[in-house]
């Protein structure tokens, strides 16, 4: 397929060598490998809107991608075009005054977090990767450890610039252009191609202190999980499942590795130097089973607490493995339940050097009409996060695939950046009734369906 035509209506570069299209055939999943004839990167957003009328005109596919850190090809193209918006890589203004950040999309929030952390100000809302892209994150909904108190990173975007299915490039915001900002974050590129997105930020005290907390029992966790989201006394609140493994049990007649889990909860709240935190205050009351260890950092390292772990798994061959990940938000009342039987049911080496990820956070912080979660004051996200070379993914989907059922039945909704393999009659229980207006959007944002197709059945 010949691209000239295409080069000289645009200002960025289009890639057609083999190690730049094997770069974009696969994303942080490492499971599904699609190989596009060509990459884009537009250096403006009249770039994308050529691209995109090039593709209705040409018939071509059209895949879009940030950083790629889902895990089931959400982003990719089998032929035709992979546009790369990480080329759209500028912070475009920092207003102090306003509390607002306007960025083009393929700004990574790392770079974000650097300029405003400088001038005092931080996004109420960064995912635990400061490597994904605004853009990326805001298409799928984006959660952090300060969701409990603000929602998802797409509940605190005031105005994006996207760019429809029909070439048109449009501003909206929720008093402007309404439908299409809504339907374009966590919309999964579905209607819209977000290129330029303007977010709340809030004001960062300049030092964050961490209690390491260690929990022996769920349910003890999940009581104070539950009051310290009430009460907020902490900025964030970060926690996760560790096996200890005790040896072997026969399941079936077939001895198998068992664990007794723990639920270690890192609380965080930022402070200035001049007023400390008040150590008894903030814990009393609390029945962890142990305070572990205490931790200072600066709110710059905080947000990047997790960059030391990152480059263990990288050392340790877990980042370069296959991830399917089974992330899910579950009511409060069904999340022990579930979760309890999925731990004793679930032997430690499953994970292949990942973990298993606890998410407490209010069910009522969020009015995304696309981030589907349940709808109760409380809930929990649970995350089952492998690393495992492919030969063992068979078995492993399979298991997750249950899992992921088991939890809708549940009551709980997923989390569509990582293992989905939906028939329609899961997307359609997943959306309820938004299904519907979901096709309209499409036909009217979208009607060539040329953005991110093969995902989603619209």
């Amino acid at each position: 397929m010949a691209f000239e035509e295409l080069q000289k209506a645009i200002q960025g570069k289009i890639l057609t060598d083999p190690k730049s299209l094997e770069e974009a055939s696969s994303d942080f999943g490492r499971m599904i490998v699609k190989i596009p004839t060509c990459v884009v990167q537009p250096k403006t957003t009249e770039d994308v809107a050529t691209v995109v009328r090039w593709v209705r005109e040409t018939k071509t596919a059209l895949g879009i991608r940030g950083n790629a850190h889902t895990q089931t090809g959400q982003g990719l193209s089998e032929g035709g075009i992979l546009l790369d918006l990480k080329s759209l890589d500028r912070v475009l203004a920092i207003d102090p005054a306003a509390k607002q950040a306007t960025c083009q999309a393929g700004v990574k929030w790392r770079d974000l977090v650097n300029q405003t952390v400088a001038q005092g100000l931080i996004p109420r809302v960064l995912t635990n990767n400061l490597d994904v892209t605004l853009g990326g994150t805001l298409s799928v909904a984006g959660l952090g450890i300060s969701s409990f108190q603000y929602g998802t990173q797409g509940d605190n975007c005031l105005e994006l610039e996207v760019v429809t299915g029909k070439g048109e490039i449009v501003t909206c915001s929720p008093q402007k252009n309404s439908e299409l900002f809504f339907c374009s974050l966590a919309g999964l590129g579905r209607f819209a191609i977000i290129t330029r997105a303007t977010i709340q930020l809030r004001d960062a005290l300049p030092k964050t202190r961490t209690y390491y907390l260690l929990y022996e029992g769920l349910k003890t966790f999940m009581a104070d999980a539950q009051s310290l989201m009430t009460e907020g006394r902490f900025h964030f609140l970060e926690s996760w499942c560790v096996p200890c493994p005790q040896g072997f049990r026969k399941v079936n007649g077939i001895p198998q590795l068992f664990a007794r889990w723990f639920y270690p909860l890192h609380a965080t709240v930022e402070f200035d130097e001049k007023n400390p935190p008040d150590d008894e205050k903030l814990l009393k009351g609390l029945s962890f089973h142990e305070l572990v260890h205490r931790e200072d950092r600066s709110t710059l390292e905080f947000a990047n607490r997790l960059e030391p772990l990152f480059e263990l798994w990288k050392r340790s061959g877990y980042w370069a493995h296959a991830h399917p990940w089974m992330e899910t938000i579950l009511p409060w009342d069904t999340a022990f339940p579930y979760i309890n039987q999925v731990l004793s049911n679930l032997p430690p080496q499953a994970l292949g050097g990942g973990h298993i990820l606890l998410w407490p956070s209010r069910g009522s912080v969020s009015h995304l009409p696309l981030f589907k979660h349940p709808a109760t004051e409380c809930v929990m996200g649970f995350g089952i996060l492998p690393g495992l070379p492919k030969e063992f993914l068979p078995q492993s989907i399979a298991m997750l695939n249950v899992l992921s059922d088991l939890s809708i039945k549940a009551g709980g909704k997923r989390y569509l950046s990582g293992l989905i393999q939906f028939d329609e009659a899961r997307w359609k229980h997943h959306y309820g009734e938004t299904w519907e207006a979901m096709k309209g959007w499409k036909a009217k944002y979208d009607p060539d369906r040329i953005l991110n197709p093969g995902f989603l059945p619209l």
